[in-house]
C-alpha cells in the first residue's frame, strides 16, 4: 500500500501560506522533530487559526430580535352550559386578536469603536426590540440606523464606546481558493468559528436579494450565522455571511457572503442619507442572446446588453443613448450578464460621469453620461425564448381607441389579438395584447406592412410594446 508523507505535505502547505503573505504566523524551528528535514513548526498551521479567532472574536456579536405578531384566532361556542345555551348570549363569538412574540437570533460585526454594527436586513428586519451581546457577555439594546432590503444589509448602533472594531479588508482582492474563516452564532451557539475556502466570486441570480454579487464559500455557515464575519488570513473582514444553499436546513458546503466593499458602501450611505444611493441610467434592457448578437453582427461571448427602450427624461435619453443600442462596457470595464450591468451602474454614485461603450449600426462609440439616482425599479429586464415553426398569430391594425387605452393616442402599430401557443410567435415570447411597432427598424402600421417585411427575410427583429415598455424579439 502506498503511504503518504504527511510531513512533506505540511511543509508544502506552510511554504504556500508564507508566500501568500501570512507574516503574522510565528514559526518555530525549536519544536521541529530532530529527525525531520522540515524547516517549519507543523503546529503553525493550527496556531494560525487560533491567532485569527482570538483577533476576530471580540468584534463579532450575537443579535437577538423580538417581534410582536398579532393574529386573529377563531372562537368556538361554550359547551359548558346545560343544553349548550350560554346565558351571556355569547354562543357564537367573533374571532379575537392574539399577540405572541417571535424571537430570532443572528450575528453582527462591530465596524467602529463607537458602537456601529453591520448585519443582515433579514436579521433585524421589522423587529420591535434588539439585544446585542458582546463576546464578554455585556448586553446592549440595539437601535436600527438604516436598512437596505435590496442587498439584505442593515446597520445598527449600540450605546457603547472603545469597542473592538474589526479591521476592514478589500473584497476586490479576493481569489478563488483563498482560505477564509466564518465567525458567528449558528443555532444560538455564539462565537463559533469555522474555516474553508472561497469557492466562487461574483455569484448572482441566486434569488436572495435584488442586488446580488456574493462570495461563495464552503466554510460552514448555518442558521444564526447570518450577519456574521467572513475574514481572511490577516483577520480582516472580507464579507458578511448571509445565506446557505441546503436541502436539509443545515450546512451542505455552499454558503454566501456579501462582499465587504458592498457592505461598507451601503453602510456609509445608510449612516449619511438613511438609504442607499444608487446610480441610474434609465433604460429597459434585455439579454444579448446569440440570435440577437448574430443579427447585429456581434459575438455574444463578448457580453453586453440590448437597449429595448429609453425612458423619457432620463440620463440615457438626455445624453444620446438610443433604442437598439448595445451597451458593451462601462468606463472601459466589460460585463457578461444583465446582473453585472445593473450592479455596475448601481454601484456608481448618482451625479458621477461615466463612459458608456455602445455598438450602434455596426460602429463602436462612447457616450459620456451623468448618472441620475435610482428611486424605483426603472430598469426593466426582458428576455425571449426559442423559435418554433409557424407564426401562429392573429393581427389587427391598432385603432385610435385602443391606442388611447394604452395611453398614447398617437401610437401606430399592429395589435396582436390572439396567439396560438404552438406557433412560432408564442415560442419566441409574443403575447396577446402586444403591439408590434417596428420590424428590423422599420415602423409598421398595418398587418400588411408587417407581412411584407417579415416575408423578405428569415430572421426578423421585432420591437414590441408591452405594458408600457418596449421589448425586442427575434422571429
Amino acid at each position: 500500500m502506498k503511504t503518504v508523507n504527511c510531513t512533506r505535505i505540511m511543509k508544502i502547505v506552510l511554504v504556500l501560506l508564507l508566500l501568500a503573505g501570512v507574516s503574522s504566523i510565528a514559526v518555530s524551528a525549536e519544536t521541529t522533530p530532530a529527525n525531520s528535514d522540515v524547516m517549519f513548526d507543523p503546529h503553525a498551521f493550527s496556531n494560525m487559526f487560533v491567532v485569527i479567532s482570538e483577533l476576530v472574536g471580540p468584534s463579532v456579536v450575537s443579535i437577538t430580535s423580538q417581534t410582536t405578531i398579532v393574529t386573529r384566532v377563531p372562537s368556538f361556542p361554550d359547551f359548558s352550559y346545560p343544553y349548550m345555551i350560554d346565558p351571556r348570549g355569547d354562543y357564537f363569538q367573533m374571532p379575537r386578536e392574539q399577540e405572541y412574540i417571535m424571537t430570532g437570533i443572528g450575528s453582527g460585526v462591530i465596524v467602529s469603536d463607537d458602537g456601529m454594527i453591520v448585519t443582515n436586513y433579514h436579521v433585524v428586519g421589522e423587529t420591535d426590540d434588539l439585544e446585542v451581546v458582546l463576546q464578554n457577555g455585556d448586553r446592549y439594546t440595539g437601535e436600527i440606523v438604516g436598512t437596505d432590503p435590496q442587498t439584505d444589509l442593515a446597520v445598527i448602533r449600540i450605546d457603547a464606546y472603545d469597542l473592538p472594531a474589526i479591521a476592514i479588508g478589500d473584497s476586490d482582492d479576493l481569489k478563488v481558493g483563498q482560505w477564509v474563516l466564518a465567525v458567528g452564532s449558528p443555532f444560538a451557539l455564539n462565537q463559533t468559528v469555522t474555516q474553508g475556502i472561497i469557492s466562487y466570486i461574483g455569484r448572482s441570480d441566486v434569488g436572495l436579494a435584488e442586488y446580488e454579487d456574493y462570495i461563495q464559500t464552503d466554510a460552514a455557515i448555518n442558521p444564526g450565522n447570518s450577519g456574521g464575519a467572513l475574514v481572511d488570513l490577516d483577520g480582516k473582514l472580507v464579507g458578511i455571511n448571509t445565506a446557505i444553499v441546503t436541502r436539509t436546513g443545515g450546512y451542505q458546503g455552499v454558503g454566501f457572503a456579501i462582499p465587504v466593499n458592498v457592505a461598507v458602501n451601503a453602510m456609509q450611505d445608510l449612516v449619511t442619507y438613511g438609504y442607499v444611493r444608487r446610480g441610474w441610467l434609465g433604460v429597459t434592457i434585455q439579454e444579448l442572446t446569440p440570435d440577437f448578437a448574430e443579427h447585429f453582427g456581434l459575438n455574444s461571448s463578448d457580453g453586453g446588453v440590448l437597449v429595448s427602450q429609453v425612458l423619457s427624461d432620463t440620463p440615457a435619453g438626455i445624453y444620446g443613448i438610443l433604442r437598439g443600442d448595445i451597451i458593451l462596457n462601462i468606463n472601459g470595464e466589460s460585463f457578461r450578464t444583465i446582473t453585472e450591468f445593473r450592479n455596475m451602474i448601481a454601484d456608481i454614485d448618482p451625479g458621477n460621469e461615466v463612459e458608456i461603450g455602445i455598438f450602434r449600426d455596426g460602429t463602436s462609440l462612447s457616450i459620456l453620461v451623468v448618472l441620475g439616482e435610482r428611486v424605483a425599479d426603472e430598469t426593466i429586464v426582458s428576455s425571449a425564448p426559442s423559435i418554433s415553426d409557424d407564426f401562429g398569430w392573429t393581427l389587427e391594425e391598432l385603432d385610435r381607441e385602443t391606442a388611447e387605452a394604452i395611453g398614447d393616442p398617437s401610437l401606430k402599430g399592429v395589435l396582436v389579438v390572439d396567439v396560438n401557443q404552438s406557433g412560432r410567435a408564442a415560442n419566441v415570447g409574443i403575447n396577446t395584447g402586444d403591439v408590434i411597432i417596428e420590424v428590423d427598424g422599420f415602423e409598421v402600421a398595418s398587418p400588411a406592412e408587417l407581412g411584407r417585411l417579415i416575408s423578405s427575410t428569415n430572421d426578423v427583429l421585432l420591437l414590441v410594446l408591452r405594458q408600457g415598455h418596449s421589448v425586442y424579439f427575434m422571429l
